[in-house]
């Protein structure tokens, strides 16, 4: 079903319900594929677009580029920053294409804009040029990996890493260190980052038969994420999602760092998804994009609970709408 239709759907039935007056939905998904919608009051995306224009300097001669859907709280978030600053809003009407986001950055004289890692490999791959103009460009939706970093500044790309979700409004630390934007506090819960700030959502949504049921998954303010951080100074280094990690044989198997592995191996991009397996709980299946190849030698490198059980040679790997890969498509993957 659409996007947009399913949004609509939840936006009638909280109307419906009454309990969510000046709110806006936005439809995500974590790495187990469980489809839910997040409630943002006004008030929390408004709070959140001023705290990023406060730390990114947006001012009115600015040009926004927009080159994320709307329908996803960081392009939404592009839209307020704009309406706010009264910078101009620069849309990309076409779809996404690294040589054309490029040319319509020069024409338009884009200042700040924001992409996701996938969009920023695209532009580094192509060995594209930052144009003149440009001097930030926020990437968000995903870690922003070091070397690919340092390559996109070697092209002259402004790239400034974030943090943040659909449950914060956007940002809630951006810049290398992943400094705090002021007004969000942060701590460790059992080894996962919890935020308290005002640009938190208000619940979340899930469907339940033919309706829907909201949960405010806060405590005391608090909203526990589902990634595995360390607090260092006023900054955040996170570690990876704690859904990422499975248990194979008895031992704990981080299933990003594999991903790095086979990644830098085959110079392609990756997925690894697990499956149940009675005799050691898990079965690990990597998907990778191309021509098929022998990982034979390069498996039996790794630990035992390291190996996977099978790959799949695949011509591209199933995304969301923000480029990110989509796993829980991969899980009930068959071969024709």
């Amino acid at each position: 079903m659409d996007e947009a239709v399913l949004v609509n759907e939840v936006e009638a039935w909280a109307k419906k319900s009454g309990g969510f007056k000046r709110h806006r939905f936005f439809r995500t998904s974590g790495s187990s594929g469980r489809e839910k919608w997040v409630a943002l009051s006004d008030e929390a995306l408004e709070w959140s677009a001023r705290s990023v224009i406060e730390a990114l300097g947006i001012a009115s001669k600015d040009v926004l580029g927009l080159a994320l859907p709307v329908i996803h709280v960081g392009g939404y978030g592009m839209v307020l920053r704009a309406e706010i600053s009264r910078a101009s809003l620069a849309k990309l009407e076409v779809r996404w294409n690294a040589g054309s986001f490029t040319d319509w950055c020069d024409v338009n004289r884009v200042t700040i804009s924001s992409l996701v890692p996938t969009q920023l490999y695209d532009l580094v791959s192509a060995r594209l040029t930052c144009p003149t103009s440009m001097r930030t460009v926020v990437v968000g939706g995903g870690p922003l990996d070091e070397e690919l970093a340092r390559k996109a500044r070697d092209l002259r790309w402004p790239v400034v890493p974030s943090y943040g979700m659909t449950e914060t409004s956007s940002q809630v630390a951006t810049g290398d260190g992943l400094p705090l934007l002021q007004g969000w506090e942060a701590k460790i819960v059992d080894g996962k980052l919890a935020l308290k700030g005002d640009g938190l959502l208000t619940a979340i949504i899930r469907r339940e038969g033919d309706g829907f049921v909201a949960g405010d998954p806060k405590t005391d303010g608090w909203y526990v994420t589902n990634d595995r951080c360390e607090l260092i100074g006023k900054g955040l280094r996170v570690l990876g999602r704690a859904d990422r990690l499975v248990k194979i044989l008895g031992e704990l198997v981080n299933l990003e760092e594999l991903e790095k592995f086979w990644r830098e191996k085959l110079k392609r991009e990756v997925a690894l998804v697990g499956r149940p397996n009675e005799r050691c709980g898990v079965s690990l299946f990597l998907f990778y994009e191309g021509t098929e190849v022998d990982l034979a030698r390069w498996n039996a490198s790794l630990p035992g609970p390291g190996r996977i059980a099978g790959a799949i040679a695949v011509d591209l790997l199933p995304r969301s709408t923000l480029g990110k890969i989509d796993r829980s498509a991969l899980r009930n993957f068959h071969e024709d």
